[in-house]
C-alpha cells in the first residue's frame, strides 16, 4: 500500500532535514561547557609497606561521621579571598570526598595496619573497634600564589563492644597546587591525603594497643 502523499512529503522533509539537525546538535555539543570529574587518590599508597604480622588481634570497623554541609557533596571548593568559599562551576569530584576518604582509609589500613582485619561497618562483620572519620575541610586557597590545598579530617576510635572512647585526633595538612584549578586541587589533595593516612595508620595502631 502506498503511503498518502502528505505522509510521503513528511518523510522526505524529515530525511532532508536530518543532516541539518545533526549539524545543529553537534554545534550545540561543541559550544556547551565541558564538566570535568576528578578523583581523590591516596598518593602515598605505593610507599605503604604491609605489616609483617598483625600485632593487634582485633577487627576494626570503619564508618563516616556527618561532614559540614559545604563539603558533604561532590562539588569542588575553592576560596578566592581566603575567607569565603565557592564551588567550581564545571568541575566535580567523581565521588563525595568523604566517601573517598573512607574507602582509601580502609585500603591503607588493610595493607599496612596492625589489625587482624579491617572492614566497613556496613559489611555485616562483628567488630571489636570502630573508627569513624569526619571530613572537616577540603578546598583550594586561591587567594595566594601558588594556590594551596587545605585538607583536614577528624578520627575517633571507639571500643565498640564496651561503647567506650579510646582516642580522638584531628589530622590536617596543606600542599601547594601545581595549577590553580580543579585539577590542581585534586592533585595536591591526593598528596596531602597520602601523608595524612600514614599518620592515621600509626595513630590508630598505637591508640588501640594502649587501650
Amino acid at each position: 500500500m502506498r503511503a498518502p502523499l502528505h505522509g510521503r512529503r513528511g518523510l522526505l522533509a524529515l530525511s532532508a532535514g536530518a543532516p541539518l539537525l545533526g549539524f545543529l546538535a553537534a554545534c550545540a555539543l561543541n559550544d556547551a561547557p565541558r564538566r570535568d570529574f576528578h578523583l581523590l587518590r591516596d598518593a602515598g599508597a605505593g610507599a605503604a609497606a604491609p605489616a609483617k604480622a598483625p600485632a593487634i588481634e582485633r577487627t576494626l570497623l570503619l564508618d563516616l561521621a556527618a561532614s559540614p554541609t559545604l563539603y558533604d557533596s561532590d562539588h569542588m571548593v575553592f576560596s578566592a579571598d581566603g575567607i569565603s568559599r565557592s564551588y567550581f562551576q564545571f568541575a566535580q569530584w567523581s565521588e563525595r570526598p568523604a566517601r573517598s576518604l573512607l574507602r582509601l582509609t580502609e585500603s591503607r589500613l588493610s595493607a599496612a595496619g596492625p589489625f587482624s582485619s579491617v572492614a566497613l561497618s556496613s559489611s555485616g562483620l562483628r567488630g571489636d573497634l570502630l573508627l569513624t572519620l569526619r571530613l572537616d575541610e577540603l578546598y583550594l586557597d586561591d587567594a595566594r600564589r601558588p594556590g594551596r590545598v587545605r585538607l583536614s579530617f577528624t578520627a575517633t576510635l571507639l571500643d565498640w563492644r564496651q561503647r567506650r572512647l579510646i582516642a580522638r585526633r584531628s589530622f590536617s595538612g596543606t600542599q601547594d597546587a601545581v595549577t590553580q584549578d580543579a585539577a590542581g586541587l585534586a592533585g595536591a589533595a591526593s598528596m596531602v591525603l597520602g601523608a595524612l593516612l600514614g599518620e592515621l595508620v600509626d595513630w590508630a595502631g598505637a591508640s588501640a594497643a594502649a587501650a
